[in-house]
């Protein structure tokens, strides 16, 4: 008896031995395996930091009405419904906003927690539809006064506003637009308030407008012409001016490349675009002009899209050519570059009295001669 229990004890001491010396090797398994782990947790955190940070809802919110009533028209739908305050509508739905007497209008309508557009007076607009998924916005303009106030970090490509002929892009920070068509066009003032913005529309671009920044852009509803009016702050405009030949003289290679030029907009500047359609195809024949705060032209050139061939280059223009038609006309201009089809006249004006100066005298006695024998 008492030896069974001496025999059970001595192999419950074995076994107990046996389990201690081999407990490190299981200790050092266990901090083997936990680093690992630490390091699986650490390498999955760039991951969790690397995926893009949810800006925008899948639908606009109508977030506040107040003092305003305000109608929606859903996509495909041919009729229009009272929008609710805190409902949420699809991609593609058009908006209005309509103030009510003697109060003050607000509206917001939330496309992301921090991407809000706000209107506090009669305005229209509408939201691109996207397909599902799609990460960015936009904002078609129809008619009236909004202000945005997007994200000032919010990446290049994911917010635009779009008007029929230009649109901006590459919102972030707060900015203004104002919007309404015109008889014979529209009209439209941008104004970056904060961060920045790029404008882009036929023939011309702004890679960046800051804060304060603002420009007015006429277009008629051909868009054959285009007007663009600098009203705060200065910023570069490039502008088009068609494709020139380059020749490598070392390997005499001769080839089409675009030609630009930059002009900064700058308070009261302004930039005309003149277009129409050539007669043999659907190209467009350009003819831009620049002109300082003073009125008087700075730069102009004429050319055809995509022929090397037909492009005048920058031609050179005379320093003392007005531009109010009023002062060709001898009266006393109150304000110069105003009207673009006053500028026209003046313009083709000159070029006429410059034809006229450049005749030969040969013709103008001919001409004298031929009225004093009848």
């Amino acid at each position: 008896m008492q030896m069974t229990f001496l025999k059970k004890l001595a192999f419950g001491a074995m076994a107990l031995g046996a389990c201690v010396a081999l407990s490190p090797a299981y200790a050092e398994d266990d901090e083997e395996a936990k680093p690992a782990a630490e390091g699986e947790a650490a390498e999955g955190l760039p991951d969790m930091a690397a995926k893009p940070e949810k800006f925008f809802f899948p639908l606009v919110r109508c977030r506040l009405i107040d003092g305003c009533s305000v109608t929606v028209q859903k996509p495909q739908a041919s009729n229009w419904t009272v929008a609710e305050e805190g409902r949420y509508y699809p991609l593609g739905s058009t908006f209005r906003v309509e103030p009510a007497a003697n109060a003050a209008a607000k509206a917001e309508f939330a496309f992301g927690g921090k991407a809000v557009l706000k209107a506090t007076n009669a305005v229209e607009f509408a939201t691109e539809e996207i397909e599902i998924g799609g990460a960015s916005r936009a904002v078609l303009l129809k008619n009236g006064r909004f202000s945005l106030d997007l994200p000032r970090t919010l990446p290049d490509g994911l917010f635009a506003v779009k008007a029929p002929f230009f649109a901006c892009m590459n919102l972030a920070g707060e900015s203004l637009f104002t919007y309404s068509p015109t008889g014979d066009g529209d009209e439209a003032v941008v104004r970056c308030v904060t961060g920045s913005m790029a404008l882009e529309g036929r023939h011309y671009k702004i890679a960046q407008m800051r804060a304060a920044n603002q420009v007015r852009i006429r277009t008629t509803n051909d868009n054959l012409f285009t007007s663009l009016r600098g009203e705060s702050g200065d910023y570069v405009v490039t502008l088009d001016q068609g494709l020139v030949q380059d020749k490598n003289f070392e390997t005499g290679e001769v080839k089409d490349v675009p030609k630009t030029l930059d002009f900064s907009l700058s308070p009261q500047c302004a930039i005309k675009i003149f277009r129409r359609k050539a007669s043999t195809d659907d190209r467009m024949i350009v003819s831009m002009m620049t002109f300082n705060p003073s009125g008087y032209i700075l730069n102009r050139c004429a050319f055809a899209e995509n022929r090397a061939n037909v492009n005048s280059g920058e031609l050179v223009v005379p320093d003392s050519i007005p531009l109010d038609a009023s002062e060709k006309k001898g009266g006393k201009g109150e304000s110069k570059a105003k009207d673009a089809d006053a500028e026209a006249e003046a313009v083709e004006s000159v070029d006429a009295k410059q034809d006229d100066a450049a005749a030969p005298a040969e013709e103008k006695e001919e001409k004298k001669s031929g009225d004093s024998d009848i």
